[in-house]
């Protein structure tokens, strides 16, 4: 592995009135050589192994370069066009680095890229880029699929089409948009009990286990079959959990809350999330959902991949309040309300005092930071408190790791810390 990790970081030269400034562009289009991958055919991934490997895009070494280059696979693509004027990011002015202590050991920014198979990482201050950095062969033009942080987009197309008048109320049973979901476990869930991750639904998340309801969904994102409206049907209550009462993170709940997006709106989902977030929020690229091209439901749990600018410009919209350069994408009591713990979701790791909102992950650190985290690594952080944004992408070698996403938390600190200087 540390064969890989070579540095190249570019310098730029600008001329202002005569006065040579040299800036660090911590940009750093950093070129770790990425070692050759051979093509993945996505036809030939056993399903039982999509998410643990060894043949799948999901996996080392396969993942450090489909992790940025997903459009280079036989899926059909979803596309979400940027429009209008790009909103600006100031480029960095000088290097940034700084030391975090995990287990007692004191480690550079630089030794966490290298120790947690970092993809890309953004540092924004507000609008200006702090720190920039590519790894295994992606840059700034690169569309990184970031997993689960697409929850929190989804979340954030409820509290829209919530405000527009399309969904009544949080409250409103699910059935009510969704009359098809009546047989399933479904019939007795509030959205709000979705958003929360509360439905009391027969589920288990483990992403290691290949009977477990994680893959069997993230199977019918590779091969279309059953279709998410099908699975979704087939999904059985608990008897012993009543709905709102125990966090159960599952994927199914926010593709269910997708589907009722497309049928409150009337539009596909992707067209949705393309003109009342994408085109407003200054994107400076499209982005792109995946799916199999035999499956008939749009993915919106988890398949979205863009730029990490704008996954910033995202992170920058909620850091704001809702609104980015002047224009409001959501209101900002949908923000505050999203980013607020529910009262009954137990922490996932109460050392960590990570409680859960609306589709974000809220730490207990005094600032009423957020974050929207997703399998392999994949970090959008925003702290309002000190206008702070962090994005990373990251190919890590198991989709879960506890101790990965402690030292993650780590180097967020220790970020905040160094940046509010």
């Amino acid at each position: 592995m540390k064969g890989l990790f070579t540095f190249f970081p570019d310098c730029k030269l600008i001329l202002r009135s005569g006065v040579t400034l040299i800036t660090m562009l911590t940009v750093m289009h950093t070129a770790i050589a990425a070692q050759p991958v051979s093509t993945i055919d996505i036809h030939k991934i056993k399903s039982s192994e999509l998410i643990t490997g060894p043949y799948s895009y999901f996996v080392p070494p396969y993942s450090y370069y489909y992790f940025h280059n997903m459009d280079k696979l036989d899926f059909q693509f979803d596309w979400i066009r940027r429009a209008g004027t790009v909103y600006p990011l100031k480029e960095p002015t000088k290097s940034f680095t700084t030391n975090y202590t995990y287990k007692n050991h004191t480690y550079t920014l630089n030794e966490y890229m290298n120790r947690n198979a970092v993809t890309g990482f953004l540092i924004l201050k507000d609008n200006q880029v702090i720190y920039e950095r590519y790894f295994h062969g992606a840059n700034q033009q690169s569309r990184f699929l970031t997993n689960s942080v697409g929850k929190s987009v989804t979340s954030t197309l409820v509290g829209i089409a919530l405000e527009e008048g399309k969904i009544g109320s949080v409250d409103d049973p699910v059935i009510k948009y969704l009359p098809d979901l009546s047989a399933s476990g479904f019939n007795r869930v509030t959205l709000k009990q979705a958003l929360e991750m509360a439905t009391g639904l027969a589920l288990t998340y483990d992403p290691y286990d290949p009977h477990s309801s994680t893959l069997q969904f993230n199977i019918a994102v590779l091969t279309g079959v059953p279709s998410f409206t099908n699975l979704l049907k087939s999904l059985k209550a608990n008897p012993k959990i009543k709905p709102g009462t125990i966090f159960d993170y599952e994927n199914e709940n926010t593709e269910m809350l997708g589907l009722v997006i497309e049928k409150t709106t009337g539009m596909p989902f992707n067209e949705y999330l393309q003109q009342k977030i994408w085109s407003k929020i200054g994107a400076q690229s499209d982005a792109f959902l995946y799916r199999a091209k035999t499956q008939r439901d749009q993915c919106a749990f988890g398949c979205l991949s863009a730029t990490l600018r704008d996954y910033g410009r995202f992170g920058l919209m909620m850091m704001n309040g809702g609104s980015l350069g002047g224009t409001r994408i959501v209101g900002s009591a949908w923000v505050k309300e999203a980013t607020t713990p529910a009262k009954y979701a137990k922490p996932v790791d109460p050392s960590e005092g990570l409680g859960y909102g609306y589709q974000w992950w809220i730490p207990d650190n005094g600032d009423h930071a957020f974050k929207a985290l997703g399998i392999f690594g994949q970090i959008l952080y925003v702290n309002p408190t000190k206008h702070i944004v962090i994005v990373e992408t990251s190919a890590w070698p198991k989709p879960e790791d506890d101790e990965r996403w402690e030292e993650s938390f780590k180097v967020m600190d220790a970020i905040v810390a160094a940046v509010s200087q």
